[in-house]
């Protein structure tokens, strides 16, 4: 396992350490320091890993103080031609807006799981890939983060050379992240996604192609904070994790690393705040936790405790750390940082993608499986209701109690239901014809009301079956209670209405519009209106026994018959109609909420990032 290069130890020096545990020192201003240093570390077996690591980088050129790269030792580097993102930018692209349309609103054990690997799939896409793949002058994203306290804010400002980000131990809980960068660089970073989501100031101390972007603490005791520190880690091309003495043990930023490094993204350390007596023993120990955890060769620096201070640190303190920015601000290195970046997200892009694949997949068969559990639910309530309305449901109570007594001897009712006889009868029944109307209204209005009370009862028995069903499921709890009674009875109101004026049009379209051999003239008098004959028929589908009788004198038996059971086939189906939709409302949230492409442009998606992995 490599061994973390160490930076820092003693100022204005640099030490290293060699898994064989050699201390190798050089003069930080002597070129020939630096690549005597390098020589001795490969003759190290052990060490040979860590120096592969120092040449990773751009070789120092020390020259009147002020330090530059070359790219062979001799001459200052030539800037890398922006590479041509080709098809990964589309392939990015695509996978955000397949994404976007991507949701799990079902209640499966994965669900919570998969909703937050989107949002961090899509942060890491939209904020930090999509960014490097447009633009590679964009500056180098260097993400300092770590656990409150440990001086993350202190280490910026030094850094920066002016008080950019609020320092202190007691921190208010709600922070905006705070992005810092180059003057020469503020029009570049402007664009950004990142930009949106920090404040962006701007400081001198702060290299050329290199952004600082100061987080919240990692255990902010702000949920929100905490939730924004682990996604900017997503926009983060480097990951500069700060500790002290007493928080490095703690489990939650190791975590965190371990994230940052499945990215494929560049981790440094800063153990902060060391106090001299306890330097060799924490030093040690770290060391030892960080090449257990996998993190032998990131570059580990040390700032000394500087005491109590209200503003930024000695400048000798962060010396080392200033440097190190300097040389990954170069236009080389700073490349080589994306370009590494931007190589390593492609195989863990592949398996959270494939991830989320099978999680739409699961979220797809729970819908049918709801799906089919609603119908099953509303089967044996239609198959009643049916039953019900055949067996004339509607004419029980009121509109039979009310038809006797206006069909009775000298109501208006009379000639339709019993012959009349007589001239005096007759004069009176053809002279009745606006009390017969009246009549024939106020049974409609009976009728209506059996109507929707019948069809809305069974109707809400309907929704009560879905909704346990769905509950019992557990599938479909939280998409079942978005459903609320109040709203689910005002839209049971309003298709009742509907079904209602669609039976009415119905009855009228069924009307005869000539009259049998064997009808009774009585009752085709002209008192009785083409509204007065639908509601007849209208009354006999119900299940008006006297309706009936009426109707077969007024049109004949046989098309009475028939234009009755036509009428009554309309009926069942306006209000199984109406039923049915209990059902279909639940399941139509249900694919309002599910994109039916989802999984299979996923899976293309899954093909084209192997694809890329593989070149990677």
């Amino acid at each position: 396992m490599n061994s973390p290069e160490i930076v820092g130890l003693d100022s204005p020096r640099r030490s290293h350490v060699c898994t064989a545990g050699k201390r190798l020192r050089c003069d930080a201003t002597s070129q020939s320091g630096c690549a005597a240093m390098r020589r001795r570390l490969e003759r190290c077996d052990l060490g040979r890993p860590t120096a592969r690591v120092l040449g990773a980088f751009p070789r120092l050129r020390h020259s009147e103080g002020v330090t530059t790269t070359t790219t062979s030792g001799q001459g200052e580097a030539e800037p890398r031609p922006a590479r041509t993102p080709g098809p990964a930018l589309d392939v990015a692209t695509d996978l955000v807006d397949h994404l976007e349309q991507v949701s799990f609103p079902l209640d499966l054990p994965d669900a919570p799981r998969a909703r937050e690997l989107r949002e961090r799939v899509l942060a890491q896409i939209t904020t930090h890939l999509l960014p490097r793949l447009r633009e590679a002058a964009t500056p180098t994203i260097l993400v300092v983060g770590g656990p409150t306290g440990a001086g993350k804010s202190t280490l910026v400002n030094t850094l920066a050379g002016t008080e950019v980000s609020p320092a202190g131990v007691l921190r208010p809980t709600t922070r905006r992240p705070v992005l810092v960068v180059n003057p020469a660089d503020a029009e570049k970073i402007a664009d950004h996604p990142v930009a949106a989501r920090a404040d962006v100031v701007t400081a001198d101390g702060i290299p050329a192609g290199i952004a600082l972007l100061d987080a919240p603490d990692l255990d902010s005791v702000d949920e929100d904070n905490r939730r924004l520190a682990v996604e900017l880690v997503e926009t983060a091309d480097m990951w500069l994790f700060v500790t002290t003495a007493t928080r490095y043990g703690d489990a939650l930023p190791w975590g965190i690393l371990d994230v940052v490094r499945q990215r494929g993204v560049s981790i440094g350390v800063v153990l902060d705040r060391v106090a001299s007596d306890v330097l060799d023993e924490v030093r040690r120990d770290l060391l030892q936790r960080l090449v257990a955890s996998g993190f032998g060769s990131v570059p580990l620096f040390v700032v000394p405790d500087a005491g109590p201070v209200d503003g930024p640190l000695p400048v000798g303190h962060v010396r080392e750390v200033a440097q190190w920015l300097s040389l990954l601000a170069t236009r080389a290195a700073a490349q080589g940082v994306a370009a590494r970046t931007v190589r390593g997200v492609w195989r863990p892009l592949q398996a959270e993608v494939r991830e989320l694949l099978e999680a739409v997949q699961a979220q797809a068969t729970a819908a049918e499986e709801l799906q089919h559990a609603a119908t099953t639910a509303v089967a044996p309530v239609l198959d009643g209701l049916a039953g019900q309305l055949t067996d004339g449901a509607l004419a029980d109570g009121g509109p039979t109690t009310r038809w006797l007594a206006l069909a009775g001897a000298r109501g208006p009712l009379e000639p339709l239901a019993h012959e009349v006889r007589g001239f005096l009868a007759r004069r009176r029944a053809a002279k009745g014809g606006v009390e017969r109307a009246t009549a024939l209204d106020v049974l409609r209005r009976e009728v209506a009301r059996s109507f929707t009370d019948v069809v809305g009862r069974t109707a809400a028995t309907a929704e009560g079956a879905v909704r346990r069903a769905w509950q019992e499921s557990g599938a479909g709890t939280s998409l079942a209670a978005t459903r609320a009674p109040a709203a689910t009875a005002t839209e049971r109101a309003d298709r009742l209405r509907e079904a209602w004026g669609g039976w009415l049009a119905d009855a009228g379209a069924l009307v005869p519009t000539s009259t049998s051999a064997s009808a009774q003239p009585s009752v085709t008098d002209p008192g009785l209106d083409d509204e007065g004959r639908r509601t007849l028929l209208l009354l006999a589908a119900a299940g008006i026994d006297g309706a009936g009788t009426a109707a077969r004198r007024a049109w004949g038996e046989p098309e009475a018959e028939k234009v009755v059971a036509a009428a009554r086939e309309a009926l069942v189906a306006r209000a199984t109609g109406v039923v049915s939709a209990e059902a279909a409302a639940f399941t139509d949230s249900l694919r309002g909420r599910l994109e039916p492409e989802a999984a299979t442009a996923l899976r293309l998606r899954v093909g084209e990032l192997r694809v890329l992995a593989g070149e990677a």
